[in-house]
């Protein structure tokens, strides 16, 4: 059917009866051409609702405030209808109905119960005005003149065919007048659009359109269908724009097994296959397949989406794979993360992951390793090479302290407990100053522990003591041996021969004896009236168990030449001199002496080896800690402290007391350095390598502790050593060099180079950072094994203690 014929194959029929029906004001429009159908509760105005034409379909728009429904539904919005559809608006019911020739509204109005026209409005004839299915003539319509029309007399009816032409015309020229122009713009561009509301014509991209709503219908392959509503306002240039929205991708999963396997993606679970197709937005998305008894599968896939499918197929590999394992020598125990699986040779299915293996065999060392299993990979672990247990001896000697070499090799001194190599023939051999070598030999079976005790037998040498007076009593390494006018028999190796007798001075002599060769020491003692005051003891003891020597006052250079290998900077060349006599401690302050200040003090471990036995020397001190161990032996013996509380800061009294305190760096370097006349570059003398049994440093046995070490050099103590375990210097001073690193008393600085002679230097008053020196058993490099090397610090050490000191007035 055309466009224009509809209006004019449209019939109206009134009440129950067919009649002749003037158009009143209920518009049925078309292009501008319309009827008017009167509403009886209406005031004259504006129109209800519209009835029109899109493409050959009527449908129906509310215009007005008053309720408008269709087969009972309220109609807010345009709805098209269709045969059969009742529209009801007040008391007036229209009906569509489709019928040869053309569309046929049948109008009825309520009528009240007095009489059968008084419900009509004025206007409207009666039943007897005209026959059933009386044609309703079309007349002029304009929108922006719509009311309700008022009852009127019938005019003549000009031709049919006039008046179309003109009702096209008209409206033809109010719709040009009443339309606007608006761009419709929908992104992407669709394949299909449609617009249905007001009619409106389309010019390439722009729509002529009146004001009023419009539903907007977009298609495009790959995009959900657009249905949207759009309001047009009647301004000039209106542009609207709406965008498809694409349809997500299609994941379909294919798996092996097929069954069973959890899906998620993106970390969201999703279900178990089967699982059916998975709708997904656009762009990358990661899926992880599970299933009992498989390794995990992970897979990134990129969906194109616009309803794109994308096939995943993931066959899931099985969470086991075979591993084997041997070993030299075979039989060995297998345990995998704790337990036992079998003995080599030996192949087993084990689950993918990290696992601990450990293979162990009797009368051997057990070896363990991580090993990583990829699943349906099978794994051929390295062989695991088993040592035999080493057996244990416990060495001993009459007297203790000799060095035990096996195989050459010196591995410490007595009582000492060694691990050697099983069912191997050890040669030992025991030495000790003054004493014969001793020599066994043994083997021992895996895991063995045996004691190997050895007598050493002194080589001896006669030494005569004579002298005045006659019963001045003779006393060797501090132990009485009788009257002058007697032959010792001494081991070959140093020892302090003391003359006293009350009431004068005592004498003191060091020497060693030698097998077959008599020695003699001849004293006259000098009365202590007669003494000068210079004449002081050269070794001084406390009550604590302190030994302290006298240092004698003499002017000698410290520092180091600029042409010295490993000299550093603040190692200036400069002109002292020591004054007042002093006594410095002849060894380190040990663990046991700290601890009786200090009960609790730990000196803790380095690695595997403890530090805490009670002849080794006290480590992880402050200075602060030194120096308040020091004025505590100064209260216990009466001395002023030399040490006080100044401004907050622990500082040295000025002048310093005869109290206890730590050596300067002047009497520390002295007792150094001029044991003779010096001065010595090395605590053992001027030239590398290092001689056997000079010192604790970093040797061979420290290499579990430390990274550099001194090649070839075995001191026998990987970390600290009893003090006293090597041999002290001319002047009777135990490990300057070596074992532990030393506080002392002055604040640390960079004296200036070949100035006036200091006199008894002190260092600056107060300081942060205090001066350390000597090496120590974390030390292997030139630089440090240097007397003159100079530290400084703030913090306590595993490898640095101290030593004391004190004026002798």
């Amino acid at each position: 059917m055309r466009r224009g014929a509809l209006k004019a194959a449209c019939h109206i029929e009134e009440g129950g009866q067919a009649r002749a029906v003037e158009p009143v004001s209920f518009p049925l429009s078309l292009g501008g051409r319309g009827a008017d159908i009167a509403v009886p509760g209406l005031e004259a105005g504006e129109p209800a609702a519209l009835l029109a034409l899109d493409r050959g379909e009527l449908f129906v728009q509310p215009r007005g405030t008053e309720p408008v429904s269709v087969g009972g539904t309220p109609v807010a919005v345009s709805r098209w209808l269709r045969d059969g559809d009742e529209l009801r608006l007040l008391g007036t019911r229209i009906r569509v109905n489709e019928r040869e020739g053309g569309l046929h509204l049948r109008v009825e109005h309520g009528v009240s119960a007095g009489s059968a026209d008084s419900a009509l409005p004025a206007g409207v004839a009666g039943p007897e005005a005209a026959g059933e299915g009386t044609l309703v003539q079309p007349v002029p319509f304009a929108p922006k003149d719509l009311q309700l029309a008022r009852p009127r007399r019938a005019l003549p009816r000009p031709p049919l065919a006039g008046v179309v032409a003109a009702l096209a015309l008209a409206s033809g020229g109010a719709f040009v007048l009443a339309a606007q122009a608006v761009d419709v713009q929908v992104r992407p561009e669709p394949e299909r659009i449609a617009v249905r509301g007001w009619p409106h014509l389309a010019v390439g991209g722009t729509r002529m359109m009146l004001p009023g709503r419009y539903r907007v219908f977009a298609e495009r392959a790959g995009y959900r269908p657009l249905e949207a509503s759009i309001e047009v306002t009647g301004e000039r240039g209106q542009v609207v724009t709406l965008a498809l929205e694409p349809l997500p991708g299609r994941l379909v999963l294919e798996t092996t097994p097929a069954d069973g396997v959890r899906v998620a993606v993106d970390g969201t679970e999703r279900g178990r296959t089967p699982i059916g197709t998975l709708e997904l937005p656009r762009g990358d998305h990661d899926v992880e397949l599970r299933a009992e008894g498989y390794a995990p599968f992970h897979a990134s896939v990129t969906l194109a989406g616009k309803g794109e499918t994308h096939t995943l197929r993931a066959a899931l590999v099985p969470d086991r794979a075979p591993v084997s394992f041997s070993s030299e020598p075979p039989g060995a125990t297998v345990r995998v993360d704790g337990g036992e699986v079998g003995r080599t040779p030996l192949t087993v299915d084990l689950t993918s992951g990290s696992r601990r293996v450990e293979v162990s065999l009797a009368g051997h060392g057990s070896a363990s390793r991580r090993i990583e299993v990829v699943p349906d990979r099978p794994l051929a672990v390295p062989p695991f090479r088993l040592a035999l247990l080493p057996g244990r001896v416990a060495v001993t000697s009459d007297p203790s302290g000799a060095a035990v070499r096996v195989g050459g090799e010196f591995r410490g001194d007595t009582p000492v407990e060694l691990e050697l190599v099983a069912r191997k023939e050890h040669a030992f051999q025991l030495t000790r100053a003054g004493h014969e070598a001793a020599e066994a030999r043994v083997t021992l079976d895996p895991g063995e522990s045996r004691a190997l005790a050895l007598t050493l037998t002194p080589l001896v040498g006669d030494v005569e003591v004579t002298g005045q007076p006659a019963d001045a009593e003779v006393v060797v390494d501090g132990e009485p041996r009788g009257r002058l006018g007697q032959t010792l028999r001494l081991t070959a190796v140093p020892h302090e021969v003391e003359v006293r007798r009350s009431g004068y001075e005592s004498h003191r002599v060091t020497l060693t004896p030698r097998p077959g060769f008599a020695q003699a020491v001849r004293v006259r003692l000098r009365a202590a009236a007669d003494a000068g005051p210079a004449e002081r003891p050269r070794v001084l003891r406390t009550a604590g168990g302190h030994e302290l020597r006298l240092l004698p006052p003499g002017r000698f250079r410290m520092g180091a030449s600029r042409r010295e290998p490993g000299r550093r900077a603040n190692e200036t060349l400069r002109e002292v001199e020591l004054a007042r006599p002093v006594y410095v401690g002849a060894s380190e302050v040990t663990n046991g002496q700290f601890r009786r200040f200090r009960p609790g003090h730990a000196s803790g471990r380095f690695g595997a080896h403890s530090l805490e036995d009670d002849a080794r020397p006290v480590v992880n001190v402050t200075w602060e800690d030194a120096v308040s161990y020091c004025n505590w032996l100064s209260t216990q013996e009466g001395l002023a402290p030399a040490y006080v509380l100044r401004d907050g800061k622990t500082v040295g009294t000025r002048p310093l007391t005869g109290g206890y305190r730590l050596p300067t760096e002047a009497e520390w370097s002295r007792a150094a350095r001029y044991p003779a006349e010096g001065p010595l570059k090395y605590a053992w003398g001027d030239e590398l390598p290092v001689p056997p049994r000079a010192g604790n440093y970093a040797d061979e046995s420290a290499k579990s502790v430390v990274g550099l070490v001194l090649q070839g050099y075995d001191d026998g103590h990987a970390v600290s050593a009893p003090v006293g375990s090597f041999r002290p210097n001319a002047l009777g001073f135990l490990d300057l060099g070596g074992n532990v690193a030393e506080w002392v008393h002055d604040a640390y600085t960079i004296p200036p180079a070949d100035g006036p002679v200091d006199r008894d230097p002190a260092g600056p008053e107060a300081g942060e950072l205090h001066v350390i020196l000597g090496g120590s058993y974390l030390q292997g490099a030139v630089t440090a094994l240097r007397l003159s090397y100079r530290d400084y610090g703030t913090k306590p050490r595993p490898d640095l203690g101290f030593r004391i000191a004190r004026y002798s007035e």
